[in-house]
């Protein structure tokens, strides 16, 4: 079986993507009673996928580089931007767990950085972004923090930020490869696709005979697929919705979190407009000031207002 290039690195790109939503899947019926059965399954599909993808490394990064995957660089790279700010916001939350919420170097590093943006921001908005925050990175201040015994547990952290911001980079790198060089790496793209499709198979096939008789999970967090339209073909009755999208962000408010919030938002708004409107009632215009009436002499020696 021949494997085009795309499709070895799509694979390979999924097989992350599935990992990823069945440790979500496993942590959630983890939680049900009983389904023993069913938790043996899925703990086997992770480990059968998990022992497959052991050996892809940086595969993906280094494949970038292939002529045939330029048009995959853009996407690659977005994705590795969302990792890059992953770990950052991993090192914002080890400086405050190290230190406090109010270290002082919080405000040395991330200093006017709003990190939800920084996923937006495109490839020269992210690289200013990056280069500043290597720069802060590099004065006395971080350094000293850095070497105190109190931060030491966040350095292989800041060293992640570091790396995560040169993959990225890396993304963009159009040096043509050497032909041998091309080949291998054509080659190790393709085996590995091989080698990891029928893990991947395998390992979806099991969770959804883990998670057959729990189609309402985690409908609370809206990741129940949405109704197809009319005359569309009917949704696989054995795909079951945390295996079609990633997993919630435990980060995100709540759907009653949310709702407080904005009555919040409206309360404020209200109350601002409130002022606003009172702040015009008191307001008294002031009279204008009447223009000097200026004179110019008439035929005849009599003077009538002149015009402005």
């Amino acid at each position: 079986m021949s494997t085009p290039l795309v499709e070895a690195f799509e694979l390979i790109a999924h097989s992350h993507e599935l990992a990823r939503r069945l440790d979500a899947a496993a942590k959630e019926l983890s939680k049900r009673p009983g389904l023993t059965e069913e938790k043996t399954w899925l703990e086997a599909a992770r480990v059968r996928l998990d022992r497959a993808r052991t050996k892809i490394g940086d595969l993906l990064d280094r494949a970038l580089r292939l002529e045939e995957l330029e048009d995959m660089r853009g996407d690659r790279a977005r994705v590795l931007q969302g990792e890059a700010v992953d770990a950052l916001e991993r090192l914002q939350a080890g400086i405050a767990f190290a230190g406090s919420p109010r270290s002082p170097l919080i405000e040395a590093l991330f200093f006017n950085v709003k990190l939800p943006n920084l996923r937006r921001f495109d490839r020269d908005e992210f690289e200013r972004a990056c280069s500043d925050f290597e720069k802060r990175l590099g004065s006395g201040y971080a350094k000293r923090m850095f070497a105190d015994e109190t931060y030491s547990v966040v350095v292989p952290t800041l060293e992640h930020v570091l790396q995560a911001f040169a993959t990225w980079r890396n993304a963009f790198d159009a040096t043509p490869l050497e032909e041998n060089e091309a080949r291998l790496l054509s080659e190790e793209l393709v085996t590995t696709a091989h080698h990891i499709e029928l893990p991947s198979r395998q390992g979806r096939l099991l969770a959804q005979a883990a998670l057959l008789s729990t189609k309402d999970l985690l409908d609370e967090y809206g990741l129940t697929p949405k109704p197809r339209r009319r005359g569309s073909r009917e949704a696989d009755p054995d795909t079951h919705p945390l295996l079609e999208h990633d997993p919630p962000d435990p980060a995100d408010p709540t759907p009653e979190e949310r709702a407080e919030l904005e009555e919040e938002r409206a309360a404020a708004e209200t109350g601002a407009q409130g002022e606003r409107a009172a702040a015009k009632t008191e307001v008294v215009a002031e009279p204008a000031a009447e223009s000097p009436t200026r004179t110019r002499p008439k035929r005849g020696g009599k003077e009538k207002p002149a015009d402005d």
